[in-house]
């Protein structure tokens, strides 16, 4: 079929020509349908989600201008009880005076309750409790907060009833085998009242429920989506959720009731949530898809209680977009018609003067003999008239050929002859001189490479030397006080016998911390040490040390140091707290792994605020390494292979680490810290990439850093240090920076 469509296409001159002229026009038309598609779906998505966006924001606003309502009514209480009482005592007894007007603030408040909380009861009053510290400051809260069934029970059995909600099966939204929602979520100001010398007295409580309330919600809606904002049959609808449950809505269900107690979609859930990110996209709603926007909301007590929502159905927008885009096509449609019904009538009066060049070249061919055949003047105008174009001039041109044709026929031949002996040996001579230059630039480039290679290696070998005297002096120095350290201690240990049992575990950790005070030393010497031996070397000191393997249980490990860090967390004030899940075990130097957890507790411990609540987890992780880790000797498994391990994190909501200062962390004798050494983190990679994980740094939500730390089941041998080279190199960089 398409061999017969190019045969027709290639036997006329008028033909290709036609697809020639149309051809152009053809894909024009197509790419700006394309191009028209592609613009009004970007075009319109970007504004509908930017509408969404400031729709929500609005509603945002909105809720908060109720609860800071609530707040600037009892505040209003509060003035006018310090204006009339000056005194403890006056402002005690207005207070029986203070209820009877609580009722009637109420209705002007438009709250569910409003009642007198004294001082001595804060501490027992549900979702109060927790906020006595900043009540007791003077402060005044507002907000969203989340009460109990009971806890609205004892305010008013009616609000407990009101915010029961059963749970409604919804499409995409996660499982759960929850049937009801007992719970109210509420809009609530606390205002604190005190005596003119700071004491607190007590606390106005106002609150209102927004369980199975539409007041607001169609307040909000009608506030954004009056007449004329959407499209025909586009409806705006406003939610709020208590986590991912409706408890007031517009949204209406099949039959056209509210849609209370249906519940949000997965990925909403997930990215609202679960990661406290807002969500701006198109979201399934019930019962239909929506431009949708969604907010978290959080408590008094900055923990997230569910979301705010803002949007309106996708169906209007895709209907509109579909007839604009069939109106564009169809006027598309109707100026390509009349562009080749233009370009067909063109053509017919191109090809007249076509067809009688045409005719006199097949005479020629015909009958080359005759000397007679010339095309003459081209009379598509009408006879005798010249079209001066450039038919004309070919014609002219080609009678011209004609007379010459014969007496250079010869010549041409005896030309081509000679050019394609010409031009073979040219190819042959062009093949051998780039075969020649491709072997000189390969061999240049490795010898680029060696010369580079062996400048490195005498430069490292140069700074190695000068390293190793230093830590030699160094690792002598600090090793003789520390045999010190453990002979006394032993000796002690000799002398007091039965008498040292008390102490038989502080001793230990003595003696276990001076072993590891030489196995930092030994650490720092294996910094001086050649990162890369020779062939033939049994013992290759390019490591931190040489680890002694075997299998160990991550959360064991983590278990063991608590001991060692225990004085340095009581001292910070802070506590630690554990998330162990790891069920494999990892290929390690106990040793080792200890001194790297140490450190980065140790770390953490310095860098949180006081007091703070650490956290250590552990999962099993699965990870993929690169090439040069992933070979046949270490790791039976291809390149770019996921390779079984454990990943441990260390989390602190400290200040966390600078931007600009990530790159440097692990960088040796690189710290933050006045009284740092700025080796501890250094060493830490070393020991870890030595055994062929890995170990960098993360951001924590809301504030503070993480350490994660990856170790595979089975522990890669014989690893370049690269953090080995990185002290060289820093060592060698200062040292030409003081020398200067």
């Amino acid at each position: 079929m398409i061999q017969r469509l190019r045969h027709y296409l290639a036997s006329s001159l008028r033909r290709r020509l036609l697809l020639l002229t149309l051809a152009p026009l053809l894909i024009l038309l197509l790419a700006l349908v394309g191009l028209t598609a592609y613009w009004t779906t970007a075009y319109t998505d970007r504004q509908l989600y930017m509408n969404v966006r400031s729709d929500l924001d609005v509603s945002s606003r909105v809720l908060q201008s109720q609860h800071q309502r609530l707040r600037d009514g009892l505040e209003a209480m509060r003035r006018n009880l310090h204006q009339t009482a000056t005194t403890t005592d006056q402002a005690s007894r207005l207070l029986p005076r203070l209820v009877p007007r609580l009722h009637a603030m109420r209705e002007t408040l438009n709250a569910d309750w409003l009642r007198w909380l004294p001082a001595e009861k804060l501490s027992q009053t549900p979702g109060v409790a927790s906020l006595v510290p900043q009540l007791a400051r003077g402060e005044s809260l507002d907000g969203l907060d989340v009460l109990s069934a009971d806890s609205l029970a004892s305010l008013d059995p009616t609000l407990a009833e009101r915010a029961r909600l059963a749970l409604r099966q919804t499409p995409h939204a996660q499982p759960s085998a929850r049937r009801e929602e007992n719970r109210g979520m509420l809009l609530r100001a606390l205002v604190p009242v005190s005596n003119t010398q700071g004491e607190l007295l007590g606390v106005l409580d106002a609150g209102r429920l927004l369980n199975r309330d539409p007041r607001l919600v169609d307040e909000i809606r009608d506030l954004l989506y009056g007449p004329g904002t959407l499209p025909e049959d586009g409806i705006g609808t406003i939610t709020l959720f208590l986590d991912d449950v409706r408890i007031a809505t517009n949204v209406t269900d099949l039959i056209g009731e509210r849609a209370i107690g249906t519940r949000a979609s997965s990925d909403v859930t997930h990215q609202v949530l679960d990661t406290g990110q807002r969500y701006v996209n198109r979201a399934f709603v019930v019962r239909d898809w929506f431009v949708a926007a969604y907010a978290p909301l959080e408590a008094l007590d900055g923990q997230r209680i569910g979301m705010i929502y803002a949007g309106y159905p996708q169906a209007p927008y895709a209907a509109l977009y579909r007839e604009t885009l069939v109106h564009i096509s169809l006027i598309l449609l109707a100026v390509s018609l009349l562009g080749v019904l233009l370009v067909w009538s063109g053509i017919e009066h191109l090809m007249q003067p076509i067809r009688q060049i045409r005719r006199v070249v097949h005479a020629v061919r015909d009958t080359p003999a005759r000397d007679d055949l010339r095309i003459g003047t081209l009379t598509s105008l009408g006879p005798a008239q010249r079209r001066g174009d450039e038919l004309d001039d070919l014609a002219e041109e080609f009678d011209a050929m004609l007379a010459r044709l014969e007496a250079h026929r010869h010549e041409i031949q005896a030309a081509a002859s000679t050019l394609e002996a010409q031009v073979e040996d040219r190819t042959r001579d062009l093949s051998t001189q780039t075969d020649t230059l491709r072997e000189r630039s390969q061999a240049l480039e490795e010898h680029v490479h060696l010369l580079r290679e062996a400048r490195a290696r005498l430069l490292t070998r140069e700074k190695l030397a000068a390293l190793g005297e230093l830590t030699a002096g160094i690792g002598h120095e600090i090793n003789n006080p520390a045999a010190v350290i453990l002979g006394h201690v032993e000796l002690i240990e000799v002398i007091l016998g039965e008498q040292a049992k008390p102490v038989q575990e502080e001793i230990s950790t003595i003696i276990h911390q001076v072993e590891r005070i030489r196995a930092l030393v030994d650490n720092l010497r294996q910094y001086a040490r050649d990162p890369h031996p020779m062939a033939g070397d049994t013992d290759s000191p390019g490591s931190l040390g040489t680890p002694v393997l075997s299998q160990i249980h991550p959360d064991e490990a983590i278990h063991s140091i608590e001991v060692l860090v225990r004085h340095a967390l009581d001292h910070q004030g802070h506590q630690l707290r554990h998330h162990l899940s790891a069920t494999r075990l990892i290929e390690a130097d106990r040793a080792q792994l200890t001194q790297v957890l140490v450190n980065l507790l140790i770390n953490a411990i310095e860098m949180a605020p006081r007091p703070d609540t650490l956290c250590i987890t552990s999962a099993d992780r699965d990870d993929v390494l690169a090439p040069d880790l992933a070979t046949e000797q270490q790791l039976d498994m291809p390149p770019q292979a996921a390779v079984t391990g454990v990943e441990i994190r260390i989390i602190d909501h400290g200040n966390g680490v600078p931007e600009h200062l990530k790159a440097r962390i692990f960088t040796p004798f690189f710290t933050t810290r006045a009284n740092g050494s700025g080796i501890g983190l250094s060493v830490s990679s070393g020991l870890i990439t030595q055994l062929g994980g890995r170990l960098w740094l993360e951001d924590t939500p809301g504030g503070g850093a993480t350490f994660c730390l990856w170790l595979p089941c089975i522990a890669r041998r014989h690893h370049e240090d690269n953090q080995g080279r990185h002290l060289l190199e820093t060592l060698s960089a200062g040292g030409s920076s003081r020398a200067h």
